[in-house]
């Protein structure tokens, strides 16, 4: 943990993502979703495809999925041409509903996130939230954040940024509403490299909450193997 606060010091505030941090620890909401959109067109995805394409949600992640090269060529193969544009249309059309299905399977923040938010506050930290997935798409997420009383000074989604992550926009915009002189004052933590990297291009810091099987990604500064270790005195 000495690591750990070496790289806390001197912040001013700290960020966490939504999806993998505060709400649907490792994802088995979300990847739920993904999966039964592309099972639709006749493509299995495994966990370990999940896994590595993990980081914002809808058309995102299905852009991230086709990069995939198995998973092109799994979609080729059953609908006779390679996916198009109008294909990734339909799909993100389909894949919205389920989103909010997958709000609605994990409704309740993390309480290991939550207790940590706590102790960011009670040591001067400013805190937010940033989220690649809109509104709408969040409403029992959004509705337990208020009955909670989650210690959050902004909680931004991609209502608020005009592109998800790697873009910097949602930590720009974190930056100026959390009142800060600087990128470099937020610490950004985050499941996934996607995350990362969006800090690294807004000049922020990036902290990697470890996910069992995956790498941090090399745009992340320290990892952390649990959020119990984040803020911690002792």
């Amino acid at each position: 943990m000495p690591e750990i606060r070496a790289f806390l010091r001197g912040a001013q505030a700290v960020a966490f993502g939504w999806h993998g941090v505060l709400f649907d620890r490792h994802r088995p909401a979300i990847h739920a979703a993904a999966r039964a959109t592309l099972a639709r067109w006749g493509v299995e995805v495994t966990d370990a495809e999940l896994l590595e394409t993990r980081g914002p949600t809808g058309r995102a992640h299905l852009r991230r999925l086709f990069a995939l090269p198995r998973i092109a060529e799994a979609f080729r193969a059953v609908n006779r041409h390679w996916l198009s544009p109008d294909d990734l249309d339909t799909m993100t059309r389909d894949l919205e509903p389920r989103l909010a299905e997958a709000a609605e399977a994990a409704p309740e923040p993390n309480a290991d996130a939550c207790a940590a938010l706590a102790r960011l506050r009670a040591q001067g930290f400013r805190t937010a939230v940033i989220c690649c997935t809109p509104r709408r798409l969040l409403g029992p997420q959004l509705a337990a954040l208020e009955r909670a009383g989650v210690p959050l000074d902004c909680v931004l989604t991609t209502d608020e940024t005009c592109e998800p992550s790697p873009a910097p926009w949602g930590i720009y915009e974190a930056v100026q509403r959390l009142g800060l002189a600087d990128p470099s004052l937020l610490v950004m933590v985050d499941d996934n490299p996607i995350g990362a990297t969006a800090a690294r291009n807004a000049g922020a810091r990036a902290m990697a909450l470890e996910v069992p099987g995956a790498a941090p990604g090399p745009d992340a500064r320290v990892t952390l193997r649990s959020l119990d270790d984040l803020a911690r005195e002792e």
